[in-house]
């Protein structure tokens, strides 16, 4: 089923960010008659909660102040633009803000709360106390204050504070019995307190309730019950804590942790209602149960009788079309003038009723494409740039006469994540084929799915919301098969769900408008269910019967449709099948609702056919095929979204059109969340003007999002980059600026190609930090270290390296990514000098790009078909000329990176591989001669390659040098300067005088040139969780200093938003006249959470100088990782925080 819009597009390119999930404040009565600046109020207010969630702060601060100013006593807005000063780091302004707040309702627990968590985040404890005191007087049954106002009377050291700390935890308990968090917390108190009785009816209570309990939690649960019975209380104290750390593994705890306690990254979540004014309608707009649909014929003549008819969505700005399926070919009945299509028959057999036909992108080029599946085989028909369909089939690597198999149906999904459709295949009999795009016009059948026999319906999205989109194959018995994507190709089997008669048809949708994707099915006995995956098991639900169908008995031979069909924005239900299809409209509370009017006709597709913002409906009447245009009187307003999964040639991260994410479209209060099918996204808006907030999940995990868009519109939304590393700022005597990204040199898990994993054969990594860049303050140095992407890092070892030498001399480092790890240290050059000449390989002359670091780069190739790599291209250039002796070539600039996911997908075809750039010189007699074949590439952002100039034979050094590669590099500035190997500098290395680890939040950047290269900036755009965090324990914050003094695989583990302090006390001055530039010396790990990233869901296994593999196997459990069992009590006082992405993966339907 297809669903698409045909109006003219304006062009979306979205931010990067996520959400908060807190809502409080008491509900009021909506006035009959609301004045301009009260809905405009509410439409600032909700839009900056939209912005807040997403992490983008200025947006917020410009909307909620908008909101300020239009009803000045509202003291929630207040309160919000408090939370977004904390974010900017702006305290004493958020202080205003609140107070403000608080002034304007003194009676509100939620403000008191706020305070309360503002004063104890800033080490104000007593002022934190009386807060969270206060916000108990107002409001008894406040867990969240409870909970806070124990953790504070704990700081303690006095008796009676520890007991009344006990008895909040027990009367949480009360409220909450069975509570995790709260009884890990109240068991550990109890025993601090060595209060036996209550310690050991807390431990009975744990250990009714830890049936299901990993069995370390329950080792360290009997261990803490051995040290209660022994009398040793504080090791039950100490154990307790040691069992909330494993328990904090279990979503089941978080949750609970979550329901009395906020994050350590947050100070609260913001305020979602009103305090004093009346709030808004929070739901969809009532059903339209005027819709109707007005029957029209399709024309056409048939070869045969018509048995299928489908919706071709449109490429790029174009229009779609209508085609239709007959006993032997596919006609096309609307858009551009087609010839007919052979279809896949075999003779005295009929097609297939609607699983034959899929359209999709199958090369990458924005046009839809069709595959056709039938008894005569499989066909691959390409749309060409003048619109005609063309036979291609492509020529399977390992079997010619594959494309003969009988089948019963095709669907499109990108299996491995790799960035190009495949093919499922369900052959009439026997297990599904995956026939693998390889991008390079052929295909590799594999079968993942051998558990699964006669496959007759398939379903592609996230149903247990950890990111990655997850297969549901229905058989030919009714059975359906969730299966678990374990990512790079790999499936594991969910269990099977549970049906009352056997399943005809399913789909994927958030039907309930809970935030979460559900399968839902439809059974033989007319039975409509929707299953969500929760903790390891199926819920189900009946939201509809059909009653009085007359359903074909074949599994396979009906559809379900999920669609907003009356634009309420309420999510519809539509079944199809033996020649009839009912419809169900949501109200505003998602209930689902039958349409008195019955439809005698088989719906096959849906799509607004004719731009007037109603989805109309396709279908066969009595072997005809005809068009259904719905239309109703209510007027409600829609929005067509276009996902576009990369903007240009050379970003193939991701399918064309994000087969697979998903999308959420927010109006006021209104949240509409539907799966990524490669069809434009049809979105009802029900009495809203605009869409406060487009989200988008890609499916590589990237997630992005942009505001305002007013209704009754096409929107092409497109995606945007995903990076690496950390980065590196530095204090240069002016402000904390951007130097480089670090530790490039060492990626965890990173995929060479589909079968092969890269190896880590230098943990080290040096980066040069010019002397301009660098001051001190205070007598020390200020360097800080920031994770900003989708990303764990494993920080080992951090030193700075003071480098003096003499006047006439600079200092670099080598700072390039090489197949042979370079030689780190200090290189002592004469003065450099930049190229008299530089040229591409048109020819053009590009000196003036090269001439000095300045971020004017040569960016004069074209981009490949994928992200990093592009055609062999080469700079030609010519050095200044030195006298006697040998030279370096110094080549500063960047990389733009390929990652695990492109290099499977390049490792698939016969596509070049990516080469390092190589160095060629110009003989005397006119030949070009390579110096060094394979040179690797700079090292990230803002990178130089000190390179070796080789002499040629008669002893001359080269002046006309060329650099070739495939990579995407941009060359900033190239120079060269004499080798000074025997000038030896003085060198201090520094150890850090303070290490902390602070939760920062992510930094605003700046877009340069003609590629947008990223430049960091240290300003802070927002503070929420930008990306699906890697699950596992990460360093709490604080002091870290311990873990990074020596290389000993006791490292920091740091989490995207977190932040790296280091000062280090700064020495005398350099001798008068020499220069003083420095290296920051690191070593360690970075992993990111690329689907085809081995291990890229998980923090572990932990990574070890033991071995330069990254295992493909891993221990099941933490305790069984040998860095664990080596450093076992980093984990009980560093490595403590656990991170799992439970916010992220929530959506925006959430209020808490």
């Amino acid at each position: 089923m297809t669903i698409w819009g045909v109006t003219p597009a304006l062009t979306l390119v979205g931010l990067v960010g996520v959400m908060s999930l807190v809502a409080c404040g008491t509900p009021r009565d909506q006035p009959v008659s609301l004045s301009p600046d009260y809905q405009e109020t509410v439409r600032a207010f909700h839009q900056g909660l939209a912005s807040l969630d997403v992490g983008l702060l200025e947006d917020a601060e410009i909307l909620f102040a908008r909101a300020a100013t239009l009803s000045p006593d509202e003291p929630a807005i207040r309160a919000n633009l408090a939370l977004v000063r904390v974010g900017f780091g702006d305290d004493v302004a958020a202080e205003v803000e609140l107070e403000m707040a608080r002034s304007l309702a003194p009676d509100n627990s939620e403000l008191a709360f706020l305070g309360g968590q503002l004063a104890s985040f800033s080490a104000r404890f007593e002022e934190a106390e009386l807060l969270f005191r206060e916000t108990l007087a107002l409001d008894p049954g406040h867990h969240l204050g409870r909970f806070a106002l124990a953790q504070q009377l704990e700081r303690s050291d006095e008796a009676a504070r520890w007991e009344e700390a006990q008895q909040l935890f027990a009367s949480l308990l009360v409220d909450l019995p069975d509570n995790l968090a709260v009884l890990v917390e109240h068991l550990r108190v109890a025993a601090r307190r060595e209060d036996r009785t209550a310690a050991t009816a807390t431990l009975e209570r744990l250990i009714a309730l830890g049936e299901r309990w990993p069995p370390v939690a329950v080792t360290q649960l009997q261990a803490v019950s051995g040290a209660v019975e022994a009398g040793d209380f504080a090791q039950a104290a100490t154990r307790a804590q040691l069992v909330r750390n494993v328990l904090v593994r279990l979503a089941e705890f978080r949750k609970d942790q979550t329901a009395v306690s906020v994050s350590a990254e947050l100070i609260a979540g913001p305020l979602r209602r009103f305090l004093r004014l009346p709030l808004p309608v929070a739901t969809a707009a009532p059903r339209d149960t005027t819709l109707t649909y007005r029957r029209q014929p399709l024309g056409g003549a048939a070869s045969g009788r018509d048995v299928a008819v489908a919706v071709l969505p449109p490429s790029e700005d174009g229009t779609a079309a209508i085609v239709v399926v007959d006993t032997e070919q596919v006609r096309w009945l609307s858009g551009d003038a087609q010839l007919p299509l052979s279809f896949p028959v075999a003779p005295g057999t009929t097609p297939q009723a609607g699983n034959g036909l899929v359209a999709m992108d199958w090369n990458g080029d924005y046009r839809m494409d069709l595959a056709l599946a039938g008894t005569g085989g499989v066909r691959l028909v390409v749309q060409s740039e003048d619109g005609q369909f063309v036979e291609m089939t492509p020529t399977a690597t390992d079997d010619a006469a594959f494309t003969d198999v009988s089948s019963h149906g095709v669907w499109a999904a990108d299996t491995e994540m790799d960035g190009d459709l495949d093919l499922v295949l369900a052959p009439v009999s026997g297990v599904p084929w995956v026939l693998r795009n390889n991008a390079d016009g052929t295909w590799l059948p594999t079968r993942p799915f051998p558990e699964v026999d006669a496959t007759r319906g398939f379903g592609w999205g996230d149903l247990d919301r950890d990111g990655d989109p997850d297969p549901v194959l229905l058989d030919a018995s009714g059975v359906v098969h969730p299966i678990e994507n374990l990512q790079a190709g790999q499936f594991r089997r969910w269990p099977v769900v549970e049906a009352r008669s056997p399943v005809l048809a399913l789909t994927l949708a958030d039907l309930n408008a809970d935030g979460q994707i559900d399968l839902v099915t439809l059974g033989a006995g007319g039975e409509v269910r929707r299953h969500s995956w929760t903790d390891g098991g199926w819920s189900e639900e009946t939201v509809a019967r059909w009653s009085s169908a007359d359903l074909p008995a074949t599994p396979g031979g009906s559809r379900l449709v999920v669609a907003d069909l009356d634009n309420n924005g309420a999510l519809d239900l539509l079944a199809s099948g033996g020649g009839a299809t009912r419809v169900w409209l949501s109200d505003r509370r998602s209930r689902l609702e039958v349409l008195d009017t019955p439809i005698p006709v088989e719906v096959f597709g849906v799509g607004d056919l004719n731009a007037d913002g109603w989805l109309d409906l396709v279908g066969i009447d009595q072997g005809n095929p005809v068009q259904l245009l719905g239309e109703g009187t209510a007027g409600y307003a829609w929005q067509q979204i276009r996902p576009r999964a990369h903007t240009a040639a050379g970003d193939q991260r991701i399918n064309a059109f994000g087969v697979g994410g998903e999308i959420e479209v927010r109006a006021g209060l209104m949240v509409q969340k539907q799966v990524l099918t490669g069809a434009p996204v049809h979105v009802g808006l029900g009495e809203h003007a605009q869409s406060d907030l487009i989200r988008i999940y890609w499916p590589n995990g990237v997630m992005q999002a942009d505001f305002d868009f007013v209704a009754n519109q096409v929107i092409t939304a497109e995606q945007r980059l995903k990076g690496s590393c950390p980065w590196l700022f530095a204090y240069d005597g002016h402000a904390m600026r951007f130097v480089t990204d670090f530790l490039w040199r060492s990626p965890l898990g990173l995929r060479i190609n589909a079968q092969e994993t890269a190896d880590v054969p230098q943990t080290e990594d040096w980066v040069l930090i010019r002397g301009d860049q660098l001051a001190p303050r205070d007598g020390t140095y200020d360097l800080r270290v920031t994770a900003e992407l989708w990303e764990t890092h494993f920080i080992d070892h951090v030193s700075l390296l003071v480098i003096d030498h003499p006047p006439g001399t600079e200092t670099y480092v080598d700072e390039r990514f090489a197949p042979e790890p370079r030689k780190l240290r200090p290189y002592i050059t004469g003065m450099s000098r930049s190229v008299v000449g530089a040229w591409d390989d048109a020819g053009t002359d590009v000196t003036d790009l090269v001439r000095a670091r300045d971020q004017r780069y040569v960016a004069s190739f074209e981009r490949g078909s994928h992200q990093g790599v592009t055609r062999d291209h080469y700079m030609e250039v010519e050095l200044a000329p030195f006298a006697e002796g040998d030279v370096w070539l110094l080549a500063h600039g960047w990389v733009y990176p390929t990652d695990s996911s492109i290099n499977v997908a390049l490792g698939q075809g016969q596509h070049d591989p990516p080469r390092g750039v190589a160095l060629e010189a110009l003989t005397a007699d006119g030949h070009w001669v390579v110096l060094h074949p394979d040179l690797g590439f700079p090292a990230g952002k803002s990178k130089t390659m000190v390179i070796d100039v080789p002499r040629l034979p008669g002893g001359t050094v080269p002046r006309r040098l060329r650099l070739r590669t495939n990579l995407e590099v941009y060359w900033d500035w190239v120079g060269s300067a004499a080798r000074l190997d025997a000038e030896r500098p003085q060198l201090q290395r520094l150890v850090p005088e303070i290490a902390t680890l602070e939760y920062r939040g992510y930094s605003t950047t700046a877009l340069i040139g003609p590629r947008g290269l990223e430049i960091p900036r240290y300003e802070i755009a927002n503070v929420r969780p930008r990306w699906r965090d890697l699950v596992g324990y990460h360093t709490r914050f604080g002091d870290v200093r311990e873990l990074i003094e020596e290389v000993d695989d006791r490292y920091i583990i740091m989490n995207a938003g977190d932040e790296l302090r280091f000062r280090f006390l700064a020495p005398d001055p350099a001798p008068q006249g020499w220069q003083r530039d420095f290296a920051l010396i690191g070593d360690g790990w970075v992993k990111d959470g690329d689907f085809n990233t081995t291990h890229s869901k998980t923090v572990g296994p932990l990574p070890t100088h033991e071995r330069s593999t990254y295992p493909v196997e891993a221990s099941s459990t933490l305790e069984d990782d040998p860095v664990y069992r080596r450093h076992r009590k980093d984990w009980d006082s560093y490595h403590t925080r656990f991170v799992a992405p439970d916010r992220f993966l929530r959506g925006l339907g959430e209020t808490r």
